[in-house]
């Protein structure tokens, strides 16, 4: 078996663990955090991360990026960090064991924008759609200070990956000012479709998760997070709907990938 038939696999018996209490639709919309409609495995098979060493994935979620790293890097060892493991996002620990590489991961629960790490601790950085997130609690300084402990506890020649939906114009905008060079960003789509149906209850789930994201005890702030997202979202679904038929339901994922020059 091939090694991509090989993560194939792998995701389709992670996704049946994943969405096992799921109704079919449910199933449809959560499943997709297993493999992100092909992008993770496009991503993994391009990094040309150290085989053996030190991988930080931050802002990690409930860590399926980190499943799909420890599958395309068998000797990689890999630390998420996550600002909580509560909720959806206590399913990490479980998740990486249910995949076969938990040996190989440690989580730590910390916020991005203070990562308690030595400088220069690891080979390698990641993170794949938690920007967005920490733009949501914490604001465009929220992202540039992530990112700025993200370069402090890379090792000289570490490399660093970011993936998001972000144009290409804000990634660089992102990167201009941290001490990294070879910037190379290239973009992929998700090959996931859906009706109208599964659409319209996976906005709703997702305006849900925006208005969760808001680190905020305002009440009022958060139901007005998710009523903007969600005019957003139907009104995306609306010119896709009319447009192709199909609702793609996030994209394109842009991945930005430098390495650091300088200390």
């Amino acid at each position: 078996m091939s090694d991509v038939q090989s993560i194939l696999q792998r995701e389709a018996d992670l996704r049946q663990w994943f969405v096992r209490n799921c109704d079919p639709i449910e199933a449809q919309i959560d499943g997709l955090d297993i493999g992100w409609g092909g992008v993770e495995r496009w991503i993994t098979a391009q990094l040309p991360l150290e085989p053996s060493g030190r991988h930080l994935d931050f802002a990690c979620g409930y860590a399926t990026f980190i499943a799909q790293l420890g599958w395309r890097f068998p000797g990689l060892r890999i630390v998420g960090l996550n600002i909580d493991f509560e909720g959806p996002h206590a399913l990490a620990e479980e998740l990486v064991a249910q995949a076969g590489v938990a040996d190989r991961c440690e989580f730590v629960c910390a916020d991005a924008q203070d990562m308690p790490f030595d400088d220069e601790a690891f080979d390698s950085a990641s993170c794949f759609l938690g920007l967005q997130d920490i733009e949501i609690g914490f604001g465009a300084r929220g992202i540039q200070a992530a990112l700025g402990e993200a370069v402090r506890v890379l090792k000289l020649g570490g490399l660093l990956a970011i993936a998001d939906e972000f144009a290409p114009s804000r990634m660089r905008d992102l990167f201009e000012p941290l001490r990294l060079e070879g910037l190379q960003i290239t973009e992929r789509a998700l090959d996931t479709r859906w009706n109208r149906v599964v659409a319209e209850r996976a906005i709703e789930l997702y305006a849900d998760g925006w208005r969760d994201q808001v680190r905020s005890g305002d009440a009022q702030e958060r139901e007005q997070v998710r009523a903007d997202a969600l005019t957003r979202m139907r009104e995306d679904l609306g010119r896709q709907l009319a447009g192709q038929g199909t609702y793609v339901p996030f994209g394109p994922i842009r991945l930005a990938v430098a390495r650091k020059v300088c200390r």
